[in-house]
């Protein structure tokens, strides 16, 4: 293992104890978080996630994303996670949602556009997906999603986005 991939791999650590250590005092993983809702331009559904039963608020239906690594903004962050979740490393545009704001902890939402639906390729923190016309969402919602679609501009900002 090369030198360079040693401190990358020391700084994931470093990363995951910060995390474990912001989740201990305000229960949320990280002192900060962002994930994406994902719209497919072809069939203009949205791709949700269900989140297994190793991550917190298991069995409800919420975004892509996760914790903001070190050296990361919110859409670098949310990006990451696309791939690591999703499995898609494809072309997204990026359009910001609602920001979740609790104590210090801010979780940062995005609406990620691809071009064409695909399948995830899930890992330990996902249990299931669904592909969702406008309206028609699984339940239970993750409290974070949910607050999404109950923000006026995140849902203008969507609607736009349908519309092309």
């Amino acid at each position: 293992m090369l030198l360079n991939e040693i401190f990358i791999l020391m700084d994931g650590w470093n990363d995951d104890a910060e995390h474990q250590d912001a989740l201990d005092k305000t229960g949320f993983w990280g002192a900060q978080g962002a994930g994406s809702l994902i719209m497919a331009r072809n069939t203009q559904r949205f791709l949700i996630a269900h989140r297994s039963r190793a991550v917190e608020q298991p069995g409800t239906w919420g975004t892509w994303g996760g914790a903001i690594d070190k050296g990361e903004d919110p859409e670098t962050a949310a990006r990451r996670e696309v791939i690591e979740e999703a499995g898609h490393a494809g072309h997204l545009v990026m359009l910001p949602l609602y920001v979740f704001v609790k104590g210090t902890f801010r979780y940062s939402n995005f609406l990620a556009i691809v071009d064409d639906e695909f399948k995830p390729e899930l890992n330990w923190e996902t249990q299931g997906f669904r592909w969702c016309q406008w309206g028609q969402w699984p339940k239970p919602l993750h409290f974070g999603l949910a607050a999404v679609f109950n923000d006026s501009a995140s849902v203008a900002t969507m609607k736009k986005a349908l519309l092309g």
